[in-house]
Formats: C-alpha cells, structure tokens, sequence
C-alpha cells in the first residue's frame, strides 16, 4: 500500500488568488518580505524575472511554478522589457509527509518547478482556481479548496514522487488583506485611513477587527513587521543603519533606532553585531 505525500485531513484553506497580466514596461515587483501564517504558488505563463527566495536569486520564466513556503522571505522583479503573465495562489492548512506543516520544498531543494509536460494540467487547474474565486456566485467553500489540493498533488509528485472544516470568514479575509497591504507596502508611509481602504471599511471596524483578532492594533502588526523585515537586513546586508531604516519606512535614523531598541530590546548595530550572519 502506498504512502499519501500528505498528512490527512488534507484540504486547504484558499487565502487569495491574483491574476497578473502586466504589459510591456510594467513592473511586477514586491520588495523583500514573508507571509507568517500562508504559502504561495506563483505560476508564470508569460516573461520572466529575478526572484530572491530565501536568500537565493532564482531566474525564473514561463511555464514554472515558484513556491513560496510559509514565512520563507523572498523578493520579485520582472523583466519590464517584455509582458509579464502570472496566477498567484495563496493558501493554508496543508502538510507533506515528514515536512514541516506549511512547507512544500524540502531542504536544500530548489523553489522554482520546471513544470514541463504537467504544465498545461497546472495551468488548467489555476484557471479554474482564479474563475472560482472571481466569481461572485460560487460560494468560498469547498470547491476551490477541492482544486488546490488537486494542484498540490499534482506538484507534489512531480517535485517529491519517488480535513479542516471551518471555511474562511469575513473577519479572516478583513484581516488578511490588512496583513497582505502591510507586507507590500511597509516601506511607505502607512496610515491607518490608508489600511481601512485596502480592507474597504472605515478605520473605526478596521482597526477594532483587526485588535480582535490579532490582540494588537494595524499600526502595531506595522511597526513589529518592519523590525522583522530590519532584522533580517541587520543580520544578512552590510547597509549601513540609515539605509536600512529607509529601506522600511522611516525617514528618522533617530527615530527608527528607538523604535527598534524598544520593540527588540537592543540598538540596531548591538542587534547586528550579536547576530550576523557571515559569508
């Protein structure tokens, strides 16, 4: 009797698809970030880019699957000078066998899948994924969650060959895009004006929903994210302090490393110092 690639129940939650048809001289591109709680598969149909996933640049173009395994850091580019086409799925609940919950590459194994001759079914099944979740009358339940599983183990024997039943709720998805709005644009300058029109309610709801259901506010989860993303800069780049508080979101060097000692409990060159990473 054979053994299941995955640890049953096995059927996972959909957080979000996107579908991505950019024209020439448009740009797809997320700064370095991760998403704690979800994964996500990015299926390239059309041009090409750079990604830095896990602290490895991959090139990557049509007809492959990115894998992007729960909290793995990674960063995207396209290659403006062409169209660049893609369905991103993101999702949740799922487990390999002998793998970590939530994660899909093995150690050491590339995150970038040459789908080959599977290609046309992968595609097939993220179109039907991506009708699914666009349309307003089929209800978020089991049948898009039925085809992503589908697609996990259709790419699980390719890459690896040799049941939750509560469904995502309006609070989740509320507090999913805020998360998604911060891990795309901690760099900017964030308002809570501005997280309240990326979840497409008044600031007072956001605010009080996301509290609920985080323990802290939207501008808390903002400020803890962009020293996560700090540490992650202060243990693997040489960029100096100023640069790196820039480089999430803060104008103030000053103020940037206050916030940093007191959210972390050590000053930014301390932390560096205590935890780089050589080589």
């Amino acid at each position: 009797m054979s053994q299941s690639l995955f640890v049953e129940p096995f059927l996972p939650f959909v957080r979000g698809v996107i579908n991505f048809d950019l024209k020439r001289g448009e740009t797809f591109s997320y700064p370095l970030h991760h998403h704690p709680d979800i994964a996500q598969l990015l299926l390239i149909t059309e041009g090409s880019g750079s990604f830095l996933i896990d602290g490895k640049i991959y090139k990557a173009g049509p007809r492959t699957m990115l894998v992007y395994d729960t909290g793995v850091w990674h960063e995207e580019l396209s290659d403006a000078s062409e169209p660049f086409k893609a369905i991103s799925i993101s999702f949740n609940a799922f487990q390999l066998t002998d793998l970590a919950p939530g994660t899909f590459i093995k150690p050491g194994a590339s995150p970038v899948i040459e789908l080959g001759d599977r290609y046309e079914e992968a595609l097939s099944l993220s179109r039907i994924i991506l009708r699914l979740a666009e349309d307003p009358y089929v209800p978020a339940g089991l049948s898009i969650r039925y085809y992503v599983a589908i697609l996990l183990i259709e790419l699980a024997k390719l890459v690896h060959n040799g049941f939750i039943k509560e469904t995502s709720t309006s609070t989740d998805r509320t507090v999913a895009a805020i998360k998604q709005y911060i891990h795309n644009h901690y760099m900017d300058a964030i308002t809570l004006d501005q997280l309240s029109k990326a979840s497409f309610f008044s600031p007072g709801y956001t605010c009080r929903v996301f509290s609920q259901s985080e323990g802290i506010s939207p501008i808390q989860y903002l400020v803890g994210y962009r020293m996560e993303v700090a540490k992650h800069y202060l243990r693997t780049e040489r960029e100096p302090v100023y640069r790196i508080a820039e480089l999430v979101g803060y104008q103030s060097e000053t103020h940037f490393k206050n916030v940093f000692k007191k959210t972390i409990g050590l000053p930014p060159h301390k932390y560096r110092k205590m935890h780089r990473l050589e080589g």
